[in-house]
């Protein structure tokens, strides 16, 4: 053991590639070294390699920190509290909240609506399940269960092929728009000949 003073310059190498999280073969190339100073500069290296490590690590930690900041936080925060609430049983998850309120607004019509209708009708209760509430997806298959549950299935009104009435109310619901309101009543004059409106 080489000493300088009363400093114990080997034992200071040997304790710098432990701490140093260097590989089995490393640490063993610092042992092997006999010469005091060629060792302490293979710890030296080694240390070194574990400090700009430890920066990297440091950078990659502060740029994950301030990604997550901002929206994708509230985000986060927001899940946690959601999650927090329905733990105490305080409120219901929203997509549940949501499937529920469908599900009531189309039991009136249930009886009348089509086989098929009710099919992706559930079809699309079970996406809803299934997406996450931040997608764009999930935006969709909301609206797309909206309507279709807002439709009154199987309530059908009399046919009713007045012209004027219905010119009546286009020009007070709707400004402009001729053509397209010039359209409907020729569907509604067509209509009143046939005495439909199918097939046209």
């Amino acid at each position: 053991m080489q000493h300088i003073g009363d400093f114990n310059y080997s034992r200071l190498a040997d304790f710098g590639a432990a701490i140093s999280g260097a590989n089995k073969l490393q640490s063993q190339q610092v042992l092997e070294e006999l010469d005091v100073y060629k060792r302490l500069e293979l710890t030296l290296e080694l240390v070194k390699k574990e400090m700009e490590i430890s920066k990297i690590q440091e950078s990659i930690a502060k740029a994950i920190e301030e990604k997550i900041s901002g929206e994708q936080r509230r985000y986060l925060l927001n899940e946690q509290l959601k999650a927090i609430k329905k733990e105490l049983g305080l409120e219901t998850d929203d997509k549940t909240a949501l499937s529920a309120k469908f599900r009531e607004r189309l039991e009136p019509n249930k009886e009348r609506c089509p086989p098929h209708v009710l099919q992706v009708i559930e079809e699309e209760l079970t996406k809803l399940q299934l997406l996450e509430a931040s997608s764009s997806e999930f935006n969709v298959t909301r609206n797309y269960l909206d309507w279709l549950t807002a439709l009154p299935w199987g309530n059908y009104s009399d046919e009713n092929f007045d012209v004027i009435r219905a010119q009546q109310i286009l020009d007070e619901d709707h400004y402009g728009l001729t053509d397209v309101k010039e359209r409907i009543l020729e569907f509604i004059a067509v209509g009143k000949l046939r005495g439909t409106s199918h097939g046209w």
